[in-house]
């Protein structure tokens, strides 16, 4: 881009940054004279009342809004979003709230539904305008938006902004994914990024990576008491207390989303979101967790955290609908790389050794580890997979994995295992391996652990005779405190260990893929400096990395 456009493209993210630090300040980001001609070209309308709206290329139908409030203040604290891109779409997100945490999680607002217009360009000065059209915020749905605007060419940058009344959006900027014989496609991992444990300076420098779209692995939020292990004065987070009700999770996610640094990231780059398991309570599996929580009481704590994820998220997913929602699904960059993001929390069976009798991690080894093979996925989950990697026709098969595959023995004299990880599910561990070495090119992508590592995928983990299937890199997290521990002892196919805080980019091309580890140089310092703490590459062909 021209200095020009990179000096708009700062414009805008500094005053994204700047809605994290007051309430209640418009944004006039373009004057009289583009609002106007957004009206007169005749922009589409999203189909106003439904969760996701569907969008037209411009020319195509009205901008006339139906359902009007008054705001006594900007309800666009929370920024602005997109994700989920293909080559020709991608999902833009906002939610309306002037007050962002107020205690009865409605942001602000009344129970009324508002007509949101959003607007497409290719420029940031919205000069020239692509698409657009009205789409309606639901009371319901926490007046969050979820626009999937269409029509798009691929592999192209574009600017989106959102307008209520007198109040325009800060402006968002979005890239859709590559089409046909693509040359390259880049990704930024993030995992892992409690509020109270550290700064996300991390995403302050992820704002500046050349890449396609940010793939979140999960733990968004934690569901912990507001202020628990807080190592920075004064970040914590609200409510005071754990999470239970839909307002306590919508409150939480205001809360994490008013940090300068996550709006200016989630402004700046397209994400790809799944779950892990803070985002209901930690350790959780299926309809339970450690300690003594029922069933029924699981399923209606998981209604409320999957409708606030929802809410909260730019994903091309209809609205959750009980305590179920589908989140796995793929994209495609072109015939260059097919992205798998799967859920590893929400139909999966009870981790071996559980003590269901106390709060205690799922955390140890036991006859059961071996001898019973149980499910990680779910069918159905399964089922779509093996249906998606048999699909071919693309160079590098990229699995987005919320918790590491390829096996870590924590033990010292005797072996342990985090058994909610694949490690507790070692016969489905292996028949998703398997699947891989069916594939061509399969790389894994993780987060969870709380450590940057690099590790071998093996048909056996932990046997070092049988075949190397695929490298697997873990991201490092973005605040959530460290597990430093050296595994390396009885952990025999880890390539490297970073005790760091960060992220992970991968750049693929049609002849190599490269993994760097960005690392922050003080995770309490939200203006800390980063590096880059090691490079790793994967020649197409050979599932071996070399460290570079």
């Amino acid at each position: 881009m021209n200095q020009g456009e990179r000096e708009d493209e700062r414009r805008s993210a500094q005053s994204v940054s700047r809605l994290g630090g007051g309430i209640g300040r418009r944004h006039f980001l373009t004057g009289a004279a583009a609002t106007a001609a957004v009206i007169a070209a005749g922009c589409s309308s999203s189909g106003s009342d439904d969760a996701v709206g569907s969008g037209k290329a411009a020319g195509t139908a009205s901008t006339t809004t139906r359902h009007s409030a008054k705001l006594a203040a900007d309800p666009f604290t929370l920024g602005v979003a997109s994700g989920d891109p293909l080559a020709d779409r991608v999902i833009l997100w906002t939610r309306l709230a002037p007050d962002a945490v107020a205690a009865d999680g409605l942001g602000g607002m009344r129970a009324d539904k508002v007509d949101v217009v959003w607007e497409v360009a290719t420029d940031a000065r919205f000069s020239s305008l692509v698409a657009g059209g009205v789409s309606t915020a639901d009371p319901g749905h926490g007046h969050s938006i979820h626009v999937d605007a269409t029509g798009l060419e691929p592999g192209t940058d574009y600017r989106y902004r959102f307008r209520v009344g007198s109040y325009t959006s800060p402006v968002g900027r979005t890239r859709t994914l590559p089409d046909g014989d693509a040359e390259r496609f880049a990704l930024a991992v993030a995992n892992c990024q409690w509020y109270e444990t550290g700064t996300y300076a991390a995403y302050r420098h992820m704002v500046d990576e050349d890449i396609d779209v940010v793939v979140h692995l999960g733990d968004y939020i934690y569901e912990a008491p507001g202020g628990l292990g807080a190592v920075v004065d004064g970040r914590a987070s609200l409510p005071a207390g754990g999470l239970r009700e839909l307002a306590d999770y919508r409150v939480r996610y205001g809360s994490y989303k008013l940090d300068p640094d996550l709006l200016a990231v989630h402004a700046r780059h397209p994400f790809f979101c799944t779950w892990d398991d803070h985002e209901v309570v930690n350790n959780y599996m299926g309809d339970t967790a450690p300690g003594t929580i029922t069933a029924a009481a699981m399923q209606e704590r998981k209604a409320a955290a999957y409708q606030a994820w929802w809410e909260h998220l730019p994903v091309r997913l209809d609205p959750p609908t009980g305590s179920d929602l589908t989140v796995y699904r793929s994209l495609d960059a072109g015939n260059l790389a097919r992205l798998y993001l799967l859920d590893e929390r929400q139909d999966s069976a009870v981790p071996p050794c559980r003590d269901t009798t106390n709060g205690a991690l799922d955390y140890g080894d036991c006859d059961a580890r071996t001898a019973e093979d149980r499910t990680r996925l779910g069918k159905p989950q399964e089922e779509w997979l093996a249906s998606e990697l048999d699909k071919g026709g693309v160079t590098w098969n990229l699995l987005g994995n919320p918790v590491v595959l390829a096996g870590v023995d924590g033990g010292t004299d005797a072996s342990a295992y985090y058994l909610d990880t694949w490690d507790g599910f070692p016969q489905a561990r292996e028949r998703l391996i398997a699947q891989l070495a069916d594939v061509d090119n399969p790389v894994v992508l993780t987060g969870d652990y709380h450590a940057g590592m690099v590790l071998d995928v093996r048909a056996k983990p932990f046997d070092q005779s049988s075949d190397l299937v695929a490298p697997e890199f873990m991201s490092p997290p973005i605040s959530s405190t460290l597990f430093p521990a050296d595994v390396s002892a009885r952990t025999p196919h880890l390539r490297q260990q970073i005790n760091e805080y960060g992220y992970l980019t991968v750049e693929a091309t049609p002849d190599r893929l490269t993994a760097r580890f960005r690392t922050v140089d003080d995770v309490t310092d939200a203006k800390s400096g980063i590096a880059t703490a090691a490079t790793w590459t994967v020649d197409a062909g050979d599932p071996s990395a070399t460290k570079a």
